[in-house]
């Protein structure tokens, strides 16, 4: 069943591209929807959203449902895909699609959210621990 599932979402990759794609393009494509790269760009261009909304509670609902329609994941995965051209050569992409369909690339799409969450916050944490040092230094030397 997973292997017709990869089949068929390379066929549609396939399909669906242009014939001037390469079978590298349509492989970043496949890595792109296995890794979860674009879903997670659109994350974080919906949790932007929501903060506005929040700051501007007096727009309305139809504005902000217009703005929602500015960003697309197809849009983000086209910007992506020259990226991961420039920098992986089709054989790192074949290891990435390997990777990203075994177990450990499945619970690693499935918990990088919550990582990435709790290393932000970590990181918060400590920045502003160091800010904190960094003022305290010139305020001492300031004095």
């Amino acid at each position: 069943m997973k292997k017709l599932l990869f089949t068929w979402l390379l066929a549609a990759a396939v399909t669906g591209a242009s014939a001037q794609e390469s079978a590298k393009t349509i492989k970043i494509r496949v890595l792109l929807s296995l890794n979860g790269a674009s879903r997670v760009g659109m994350n974080t261009v919906k949790q932007m959203l929501a903060q506005y909304q929040k700051a501007y509670p007096s727009v309305d609902t139809a504005v902000w449902k217009r703005i929602a329609g500015y960003y697309n994941e197809k849009d983000l995965a086209n910007l992506l895909v020259p990226i991961y051209e420039r920098y992986f050569s089709e054989k790192d992409v074949d290891g990435m699609i390997a990777f990203y369909k075994s177990e450990a690339g499945k619970k690693m799409v499935e918990m990088m959210p919550h990582i990435t969450a709790e290393s932000q916050a970590a990181g918060k944490v400590w920045g502003e621990d160091i800010a904190a040092k960094i003022r305290k230094d010139i305020e001492g030397a300031l004095k």
